[in-house]
Parts: C-alpha cells; sequence; structure tokens
C-alpha cells in the first residue's frame, strides 16, 4: 500500500489560515474526516475542530473565525455535547469543545481508526493512538472498540455509508461481525441521524455498494419505517440504478438528474420500501419538498416505464399528472430501464413547455364551463372541466373554440 504523507497537513494553507482566524489557540486540533480525506489525496468540505475548552470558552474563536469570513457561529446540540457550527459556502466547521475529555479520550470514542486521527494545529504533529494510519494504508475500516458502536447504533450504519464513498476500502472483519450482533440496535436510533447517514449513502459513487452493504451486514431490515420492510428482491434487481443515480456522465438525462437532486435518490429508496405514506417518512429529516417529489415519483414509476414509448399525448398526459415531480420520476424511470430509446425524446418533449405541463391554464374558466354545459357548481361540473383539462394538455383540444364544440359533445344535456 501506498505510504501516508503527514506533511500535507503542515502544507495546508485552509488548515493555518483557520487557525490564524481562530486567534491562534493553544491545544486545538483537527480530527477525523478531513484529516482522513486530506491524507488520501482528496478535498474535503466538513471540518472538525476540538479545543481543550468548554462550549463557554470556545465561544471566542468560534466568533472570531466567523467574523472574519462575514457569518455567524450557532451553538448546537444539548449539554454535555454542545458544538460550536460555522457554515461557510464551500465548508463546514465545527468546533469541538472538549471540556473534562481530554483529546486521547476523545480520539478513542471515535468510530473508525482512520477516522481518529487528530493534527494539532498548526504544524502537528499527527497523533494515531488506534492505529489509524495503519487502516488508512490498508484502505480499511476498522472501528476502535465495540462499545463504541454499542454506545452510538448509528455508527452501525456508517460502515455502510463509507463503503459507498470509499470504492478501495474494505470493512474489517471483526468489526463487520460486531456490526451484524448489534444489527437490530438500529431500531432505536433517531431516525433523523438515519436519514442523514442514508442520504449520504445514497450520494456516494458506490451508492449500490453501500446498500448491499446493508443487506450483508443485516441492516436492511432496521432501516425502514416499521410498516413498510424493504423489498430485497425489487432492491436485488435493480442496485445497479442507485449508482447512476449519482453520475450525470453515466446517466442518460444529465439535466434531469441535476435538477432532481436528493429527490431521484430517495424516490429509489422509497420505491424499495413499498412508497410509505409521507407521515411515515417526516421523522427522517428530509426536506418536504424532496419527500413529496421523491414519494410521487416512486408511486408512478410503474406508469412511466410503461408510457415511454406511448404516443405524444399518453406522454404528455403522465408528464401533467407528474408536475414538478416530472424530473425526478423520468430520472428515476430512466436509470432502471437505460436500454429504452424514448427517455431522451420524452425529457425533450417536456422541456420545450415545462410550464404548461406542470400547471396547464385552462382554455375556459369554470363559469365558462357550467354555462356552455348547462349544469351548476357541483362534482360534475369538476369532473367536466377536469376532463377538458386533461383533452387541452394531450393535445386533443388547443383552442376556446375546439373546448366549447369539446363540451357540447361531452356534457351531459
Amino acid at each position: 500500500m501506498k505510504t501516508i504523507d503527514p506533511t500535507v497537513l503542515r502544507k495546508d494553507p485552509l488548515l493555518r489560515r483557520v487557525w490564524e482566524q481562530l486567534g491562534r489557540p493553544s491545544r486545538c486540533r483537527v480530527t477525523g474526516g478531513y484529516v482522513r480525506d486530506r491524507l488520501l489525496g482528496r478535498s474535503s468540505r466538513d471540518l472538525d475542530l476540538t479545543i481543550e475548552r468548554d462550549e463557554d470558552q470556545a465561544a471566542g474563536p468560534a466568533h472570531r473565525l466567523a467574523a472574519a469570513n462575514g457569518v455567524r457561529a450557532h451553538l448546537f446540540g444539548t449539554a454535555p455535547h454542545r458544538i460550536w457550527r460555522i457554515d461557510f459556502p464551500s465548508l463546514k466547521v465545527e468546533i469541538w469543545p472538549l471540556g473534562g475529555l481530554t483529546f486521547e479520550e476523545d480520539m478513542k470514542r471515535r468510530d473508525f481508526g482512520c477516522n481518529a486521527l487528530s493534527w494539532e494545529l498548526p504544524d502537528g504533529p499527527l497523533v494515531d493512538i488506534v492505529g489509524g494510519l495503519r487502516d488508512l494504508e490498508q484502505r480499511l475500516f476498522r472501528t476502535t472498540s465495540r462499545s463504541n458502536l454499542e454506545d452510538d447504533p448509528v455508527r452501525l450504519l456508517r460502515a455502510p455509508r463509507f463503503l459507498a464513498q470509499f470504492e478501495t476500502f474494505t470493512l474489517d472483519p471483526t468489526t463487520r461481525r460486531w456490526i451484524r450482533e448489534l444489527a437490530p440496535s438500529l431500531s432505536l436510533a433517531p431516525r433523523a441521524r438515519v436519514g442523514q447517514e442514508l442520504l449520504a449513502l445514497l450520494r456516494g459513487p458506490s451508492a449500490a455498494r453501500g446498500l448491499l452493504a446493508c443487506v450483508d451486514l443485516g441492516l436492511i431490515r432496521w432501516l425502514s419505517p416499521g410498516a413498510h420492510p424493504i423489498d430485497a428482491g425489487w432492491l436485488s434487481e435493480n442496485l445497479a440504478a442507485a449508482d447512476l443515480l449519482v453520475s450525470p456522465t453515466r446517466h442518460r438525462l444529465r439535466r434531469a438528474l441535476e435538477e432532481s437532486g436528493d429527490a431521484v435518490r430517495l424516490s429509489f429508496l422509497f420505491r424499495a420500501w413499498g412508497s410509505p405514506e409521507d407521515e411515515r417518512l417526516t421523522p427522517y429529516g428530509w426536506s418536504r419538498s424532496d419527500r413529496a417529489k421523491a414519494l410521487r415519483a416512486a408511486r408512478m414509476l410503474d406508469d412511466a416505464l410503461e408510457t415511454v414509448d406511448a404516443p405524444p399525448a399518453a406522454r404528455r398526459e403522465l408528464a401533467w399528472r407528474a408536475g414538478t415531480s416530472f424530473p425526478t420520476l423520468i430520472t428515476l424511470a430512466a436509470a432502471l430501464d437505460p436500454g429504452r430509446s424514448g427517455w431522451r425524446r420524452w425529457w425533450r418533449q417536456w422541456q420545450r413547455q415545462p410550464s404548461a405541463l406542470e400547471h396547464p391554464r385552462p382554455l375556459l374558466t369554470g363559469v365558462e364551463v357550467a354555462e356552455i354545459a348547462g349544469i351548476e357548481p357541483g362534482p360534475e361540473l369538476g369532473r367536466i372541466a377536469h376532463a377538458l383539462l386533461r383533452a387541452q394538455v394531450r393535445g386533443e383540444v388547443r383552442s376556446r373554440g375546439g373546448a366549447r364544440r369539446w363540451i357540447r359533445k361531452s356534457s351531459p344535456r
């Protein structure tokens, strides 16, 4: 394996700049993912700092760093685990006051050895007390202790999440066994944190590998809402689609994938869960907009697969029914059946008139429809108005005059 060179951290301009903007505090370290990623030659947008102070004493450095970058520092969490967080446009900094803990105790409670490496700001040294550097060189995820997995069940899910993000890494056999044994405890983990880990997994370049690891480690059944176990058969048949949903260069509809964002990744998960009711998904902490688009796409998936090669009128109608969820729907469907040639044609059709298909403007008002049909407001009027709008979307009615003729022909009188 390639030897890791710690001097990359000493040369890192971001670390020195942050240390300067904090006010050059003594006994301040960067620990976790940033150290791991930089030692691997990867970029990182998350910077975790540990400082030998309590939350009040850490407030000064946090506010100085935020002010130097024109943003604000915010305090999150509950005592005794409160942290200062500063969000930059391309970087998230978290300052963890250790309080009564030592640096060594903090490192030992980390999830995996390669995430427990620590760099003393500004010039080092690199501190490794759990064998994390060896794990990094061997491309191995090995937990620091079984008790760390027992104390925080969410850490069980980090193994498949990291396997999805780091394609050359493997999982330590002992860690694998412990995760399998502890898998049922994941049902007790806060759903909001589970939701964060799942979304990070689905964003990974090897999302299919991460999902397969969830199955292999026995975690999959403890992830979904209680009444909606995973459809293992559907998942195993369509795993390849999970990777397409994070790869604009491989997906046939790059623009649709970019527009869909996380919604399409969630739609894949929701379809595997049998499209549960939204209230069962709320605790996972995903945005309401993404949940709504993802659920609608998951529920309309079979319709899309059947309609892709249908005549233009049928494709316009389904796009209308999908509304703002259509980019998510067509992205998901094209990933599941990439061999079909009709996806690009359908996407171009939608791009020509997205507003007309998402929110078509009726040719006639409800009052006009009632007058022409000769009926009073009520369910029958609503039915006729909806049917007229459907005919308009399909291209069967194109003008106000045509709409009047359609109503006279279709109304009951």
